[in-house]
């Protein structure tokens, strides 16, 4: 134990240390932010950035992600994206009366889409007919297609989340949260449909006979070249606006093997100098998450870090033990990770047999005092248990058991029980032995 001990501070000292998911009060950017709500964390999950990540926030056309998740996975079950819809009358005077006649599409009622061509008129231009449509013919019912958003919410864990509607329009009964919104970015990017559309700037829907072509551009300003927020290294996703809940935008950003996911809601809705200050919060941190931070390896699977006292083998008292899981973390680029804490999760000792890989602890990375996440520590050897020193231990542990302690004291009064009345016994029969013989005298 002493051996192992002393091993463990030795590494300690030598490799002090950090971090894979920080929080963000550990990093803040220099320069302010206008959302009022942001998720910033890269492709493992790792948090860069954070703030009122939980607050309840209104998703505007940002709610178009979870419609998108929903039509992709039920497609098939109505035959399919060449499967036809039309735009119904009543969808169109429903947007006529609650968007003051703005219709962005182009749309007219009596129209016939295919559902991949509502799906990039909803997805790329945030229509809100399109996504009525495909709600409509995908549940039969705005609200039958709503429940089945609510339920993948659940799914996906987006605990603080509940919508209304399938488009977008502002209704306090639909909202979410930063944190909720960037679990069902992430979700819908694993999707190939939702990224290959939505990484698009303009989709052209060709003149049929039920309507005149079409063409749809984005209206996410980080992903148009010439608009004064592009940003290159940006995917897509959506942007969002509405006089009563301000700007929002989630997005999805690639740059020299890094990826970021980025929520930003709740910024002022009038432009500051005709800027969108959603976008250019989400600019603005891209940038410093690309510039200022990098995925560092602090330990290596299969690297080896100590051992533990061992029991139950032949000439052997200690098990050497390695790295489960190479761990990598997401650091400001300054940060040497020799400056590492680590601490140590092991049981005081193990016993035979042991697998070479078998999980015998974990090792915790700890940054400013907390445990920011940890590695499996596992066996880097084979051991076999020793038949001898095996039936020395279970004798061992059957002598100190409660049921045979109570068999050896109960063992032990009735001996004790058997001499009394041996003793008994014998002084009976030597009194009223002696009695019989002067009774005959």
């Amino acid at each position: 134990m002493k051996r192992f001990l002393s091993l463990m501070l030795a590494v300690m000292m030598a490799l002090s240390c950090c971090i894979t998911a920080f929080a963000a009060t550990k990093y803040q950017p220099s320069f302010e932010i206008a959302s009022e709500s942001v998720y910033l964390a890269d492709g493992n999950g790792n948090v860069l950035f954070e703030q009122n990540p939980e607050q309840r926030m209104y998703p505007a056309e940002l709610t178009q992600i979870m419609t998108a998740i929903v039509v992709i996975e039920n497609i098939e079950a109505v035959g399919g994206w060449e499967a036809e819809a039309a735009y119904e009358m009543s969808t169109q005077n429903f947007l006529y009366e609650n968007r003051h006649g703005i219709i962005s599409t182009g749309m007219l009622a009596g129209n016939v889409f295919t559902a991949d061509e509502l799906f990039h008129a909803m997805v790329i231009a945030s229509g809100y007919d399109a996504a009525m449509t495909l709600a409509k013919l995908i549940a039969g019912s705005q609200d039958a297609f709503v429940e089945l958003m609510n339920q993948k919410a659940i799914e996906i864990g987006a605990k603080d989340t509940s919508f209304s509607n399938c488009h977008g329009l502002h209704n306090t009964a639909n909202y979410t949260t930063a944190y909720d919104m960037y679990l069902i970015s992430k979700y819908a990017m694993g999707l190939e449909k939702f990224k290959e559309t939505v990484s698009k700037t303009a989709y052209t829907c060709e003149a049929t006979d039920t309507h005149k072509k079409l063409t749809w551009n984005t209206d996410n300003g980080l992903l148009a070249s010439g608009n004064k927020h592009y940003y290159a290294p940006v995917n897509g996703i959506k942007s969002g606006y509405s006089s009563e809940i301000g700007r929002n935008v989630a997005s999805y950003a690639e740059y020299e093997g890094f990826a970021y996911y980025q929520v930003c809601m709740g910024a002022p809705f009038e432009l500051e100098n005709e800027y969108n200050t959603a976008l250019v919060d989400a600019k603005n941190l891209y940038n410093w998450a690309f510039t200022e931070f990098e995925v560092k390896t602090i330990v290596e699977a299969g690297s080896q870090v100590g051992e533990v006292p061992l029991e139950l083998a032949w000439q052997k008292d200690h098990l050497q033990l390695m790295i489960g899981d190479t761990y990598r973390a997401l650091l400001p680029i300054e940060i040497d990770i020799a400056s590492i804490e680590y601490q140590y999760d092991l049981p005081e000792s193990v016993e035979a047999p042991i697998e070479k890989g078998e999980t015998i602890g974990k090792l915790n990375f700890r940054h400013a005092g907390e445990v920011i996440g940890s590695v499996p520590l596992v066996s880097a050897e084979d051991v076999e248990q020793s038949e001898l020193l095996s039936g020395l231990k279970n004798f061992s542990d059957m002598t100190r058991s409660f049921w045979f302690k109570f068999i050896v004291i109960v063992f032990f009064i009735l001996i004790a029980l058997y001499i009394a009345l041996m003793i008994i016994r014998n002084y009976n029969h030597r009194k009223y032995g002696n009695f019989k013989r002067r009774k005959r005298l």
